[in-house]
């Protein structure tokens, strides 16, 4: 019988949490999954090949930007990859490329280091920087600087959170740069996560915890915020964007919630794929497209 010593997180034991916080353990044919997808992208790049631009001074600091033909003023679509914070690239994610500029508008898929190359904070402040760009260089490929979303999955849905909690005036840009945010089964309270084994490889200061934690500074955020998340997640995703949905709907910023119908945590967001899907419905109603 469990008693409240072997319990270092509501009811998980160690062993429960770290399981709870490891998607291979849910879905251990992640890397198939992810060699399909990678091929996948690679056919829409070459269908609709992308122009790169470089945001940051880092040599991850690139972009892909996927536009409609001739656009102008068109809305725009950031997003950000996922990967546990070590992997994952902009190659992954072009998949969503020709459901949004189907709908009129630009589709940005970022790049930047990981949490072995630079800091947690630092990865933040990328995405940050990539925003920042897009904001002032969106006219250049036909994007409206008045209408730019973000959208982030698993730990780019972490990432994405964090960025909604940015001080744009004190960077010269609207305080409501950001029109709203599609967060895919992300986390967004960093004490469970840090918790479990990934704190091996993630290491921050209380401080720098709190700052990452999204659902610890809700008035930051000023946008409309769809959540979403599998039935095929782990339990802690699960409940990270069930309690984040619920607690944004209090401050009246969420959008909308969406529980998607597939197999596991990697499938999840290729219902984008699909333009009638429930997740690109979820989608397209964000961004008014």
């Amino acid at each position: 019988m469990l008693t409240d010593k072997d319990k270092v997180f509501l009811d998980y034991t160690q062993d429960q949490l770290d399981q709870a916080y490891d998607q291979l353990y849910w879905a251990p044919q992640r890397d198939s999954i992810q060699a399909e997808i990678r091929k996948a992208c690679e056919a829409v790049r070459q269908a609709i090949p992308p122009r790169t631009e470089r945001y940051g001074k880092s040599d991850m600091q690139v972009l892909d930007i996927f536009a409609p033909a001739g656009a102008v003023k068109a809305p725009v679509l950031v997003f950000l990859h996922g990967g546990a914070w070590l992997r994952g690239s902009r190659l992954d994610v072009a998949y969503p490329a020709p459901t949004v500029t189907g709908r009129g508008a630009a589709f940005l898929a970022v790049d930047f280091n990981n949490v072995s190359e630079v800091p947690l904070s630092t990865m933040i402040e990328q995405c940050r920087e990539a925003i920042n760009w897009t904001a002032r260089h969106a006219a250049s490929f036909g994007g409206d600087p008045d209408r730019i979303y973000l959208a982030g999955h698993s730990s780019g849905a972490h990432l994405a959170g964090c960025v909604l909690l940015t001080d744009w005036a004190a960077r010269g840009l609207p305080d409501d740069v950001i029109k709203g945010a599609l967060l895919i089964s992300g986390m967004y309270d960093l004490h469970a996560p840090l918790l479990s084994a990934r704190s091996k490889y993630v290491k921050v200061t209380p401080e720098e915890e709190a700052a990452a934690s999204a659902m610890r500074q809700l008035g930051r955020i000023r946008c409309p915020v769809a959540v979403a998340w599998s039935v095929g997640d782990s339990p802690e995703f699960r409940r990270q964007s069930q309690v984040f949905a619920s607690a944004l709907q209090g401050m009246d910023r969420l959008a909308s919630r969406t529980e998607v119908f597939s197999a596991n945590h990697f499938e999840e967001p290729r219902q984008l794929e699909k333009p009638d899907s429930e997740l690109s419905r979820a989608l397209f109603s964000l961004m008014k497209i």
